[in-house]
């Protein structure tokens, strides 16, 4: 768990910040925990963090067969994340998790903003 709040900065300050956020309003998505600044992943088995401004993709890749729905995130340092919707990872609705993540990390204005500048050019 330090490694990965280490991951995006100063441990201490990390968790001194993730310690406040928790202790105020956050939303709950299965194993996913929105703050005000960060995107918690807590399955029991495994703890992941990632600040929303260091998200720049977040996506949805098909279910296939019997295979579940995976969301995939991708950060500015090139980290790559992806969580199943099964017993192991957290039973949770994909569709309105990657919503939610999506609006959390500004994806949506981030999208339209490119391509409003590239429409300019």
């Amino acid at each position: 768990m330090n490694h990965e709040l280490a991951r995006y900065g100063d441990l201490e300050a990390i968790s001194k910040r993730l310690d406040l956020e928790m202790a105020e309003h956050f939303e709950s998505l299965g194993p996913f925990r929105f703050t005000a600044t960060m995107l918690v992943y807590d399955s029991g088995h495994e703890f992941q963090m990632i600040p929303f401004d260091q998200i720049v993709s977040a996506e949805m890749e098909q279910e296939t067969g019997d295979d579940a729905a995976a969301i995939i995130v991708h950060t500015r340092s090139g980290r790559h994340y992806q969580w199943y919707r099964t017993w192991m990872q957290g039973i949770f609705n994909p569709d309105e998790t990657l919503k939610k993540i999506r609006a959390a990390a500004r994806l949506d204005a981030k999208d339209s903003t490119a391509a409003a500048e590239s429409s300019v050019v």
